[in-house]
């Protein structure tokens, strides 16, 4: 799978914390803000548009001490929680079907 991000949500880094905050508002995500944990700002750097889920684990476990297992149950929790608020967007691939 291929992921991007929302060009409406915006990342900062403040006191350590990776902060996504939504630019436009809609009514599901209006006032909100979100704090990324550390998996979740790596993961959230590397989505790209280009880089598969494959290709990012496999650079995040060759990079901190982590059971792929676990690391696949985390990304799934996160890139549904991404999803729900519209923050990333699945990218077609060469064939053009949805990442």
């Amino acid at each position: 799978m291929v992921y991007t991000k929302n060009p409406d949500f915006v990342q900062r880094d403040v006191a350590g914390e990776c902060i996504l905050v939504p630019m436009r508002r809609s009514p599901t995500v209006a006032n909100n803000i979100y704090v990324l944990n550390e998996t979740g700002a790596v993961l959230w750097h590397n989505l790209d548009g280009k880089q598969t889920l494959s290709d990012i684990a496999t650079a995040f476990c060759d990079e901190y001490d982590v059971s792929s297992d676990q690391l696949q149950r985390d990304f799934e929790t996160l890139l549904e929680d991404l999803l729900s608020i519209q923050a990333i967007r699945k990218v077609p691939t060469a064939d053009g079907r949805a990442g």
